[in-house]
């Protein structure tokens, strides 16, 4: 579950139109979200306030093994849309499994007026630790539709050798998109690049209420309730052939990072690839394969993930190493937990099945490696709250960690 702070970040990028999911660093982002959670550990509790559209505060508190906290603050230049904890769908507080539902932003530079005319958009992030005065703090200046760039920078005064600045530049056309970087920590440059072989009409042709034209909300005795239907631009399949062309319909991304380290004069270099299937063709189940590769290090890894039913995602990933025939397998789960519809009559026959809103996800892996991880994430009244559990029963201790977390913003 993202903290607060997090969530306000996502809003910030989505809000100014900025797409995450077309940079080489979330290549892998839809198996990272099954396979790589985090879990709590100890007792955590947050409060946040929304002191106003463009001004948010946090406050934090953890006891594990001692009692710590966190004060944050984020001011934007953009008024962001927050519901409080309670009424906020619960989706969009989860690290989960899904393809961008939204065609991707067709940002290439053209004669329009509005994208010759500068872009203000900024955002400012500070979050101070306590009692160790870690700070950390983000600055986020955006250019153009199409350029953006970020700082970030930590200052440990426990540790100085730990306090370091990075910035990098991101341009995003769209078809291809690039990060330029650079890191105090070791004067480390590193350039990234993702290309998309897209295809069947993805680029930016397909307006927001196309995409969701098969989803409607049906309301019964005040429980919201999802309908999926068939896209209006779908077309229906007259053979067995035709479903089989249908099913190939996606989109490959290949993509490179190249980055060197002046202080320790060495480098390194990694390569991926990804195909995902497209949102717009609704017949076809979610899924994304991607496979990467570090000639240096000599390790690769490839990754499934799939929505196999509508509220079960699973994903395995194979990791080797070509150098120390190391390798490690991963399986992973997300289901998602609805809130029940009582009203027997909402469903007949003759109409869709009625889906409860989420309330709740639980996640679990299992891997040759790392033991056992389980997270149970959801709602109690007008608190978020998350379980997490990590096991290994190789080791002498079989329970690793244990956490509790607790999240309300109003």
């Amino acid at each position: 579950m993202y903290d607060y702070m997090t969530y306000c970040l996502r809003q910030y990028f989505r809000t100014i139109g900025w797409n995450d999911d077309n940079l080489y660093s979330n290549l892998c982002s839809a198996s990272r979200a099954i396979l790589d959670f985090q879990t709590p550990c100890g007792f955590t509790f947050e409060i946040s306030k929304i002191q106003s559209p463009m001004f948010n505060s946090s406050y934090s508190m953890n006891a594990s093994p001692t009692l710590n906290g966190s004060i944050s603050y984020l001011f934007t230049s953009r008024p962001l849309v927050i519901e409080p904890s309670f009424r906020l769908n619960f989706v969009e507080m989860i690290d989960r499994f899904h393809l961008d539902p939204l065609a991707r932003a067709n940002r290439a530079r053209g004669n329009n007026e509005e994208e010759i005319k500068p872009i203000n958009d900024y955002l400012l992030y500070g979050r101070l630790y306590i009692p160790t005065g870690r700070l950390e703090a983000i600055y986020s200046r955006r250019f153009s539709p199409w350029m953006q760039c970020v700082i970030t920078g930590v200052s440990e005064p426990r540790m100085k050798a730990a306090s370091h600045c990075t910035g990098e530049l991101q341009y995003d056309a769209g078809k291809w998109c690039t990060e330029v970087s650079y890191t105090t920590d070791g004067e480390l440059f590193g350039l990234r690049g993702l290309y998309n072989l897209s295809s069947h009409g993805s680029e930016g042709n397909i307006e927001h209420g196309e995409v969701f034209a098969n989803k409607k909300e049906v309301t019964t005795n005040g429980i919201k309730a999802s309908v999926v239907e068939r896209n209006e631009f779908d077309e229906q399949s007259n053979s067995d052939d035709d479903d089989v062309v249908e099913a190939l319909k996606g989109e490959w991304s290949i993509g490179a990072e190249l980055y060197y380290g002046i202080r320790e004069k060495n480098g390194g270099v990694s390569t991926g690839i990804r195909y995902r299937t497209l949102p717009q063709f609704s017949a076809q189940s979610p899924l994304t394969v991607t496979y990467l590769f570090n000639p240096f290090m000599g390790h690769m890894s490839a990754a499934f993930a799939a929505q196999v039913s509508e509220d079960l995602a699973l994903c395995p990933r194979y990791e080797f190493n070509i150098y120390s025939y190391e390798s490690d397998l991963t399986i992973g789960a997300e289901w998602w937990q609805r809130e029940s519809i009582d009203d027997v009559n909402a469903v007949s026959n003759e109409s869709p099945e009625l889906k409860g809103d989420v309330q709740g996800v639980i996640k679990t892996t299992i891997s040759t490696g790392k033991g056992i991880t389980l997270l149970w994430e959801g709602r109690y009244r007008k608190t978020l709250f998350g379980i997490g559990l990590m096991a290994n029963l190789k080791s002498g201790s079989p329970i690793q960690s244990f956490g509790l977390q607790f999240q309300y913003f109003s």
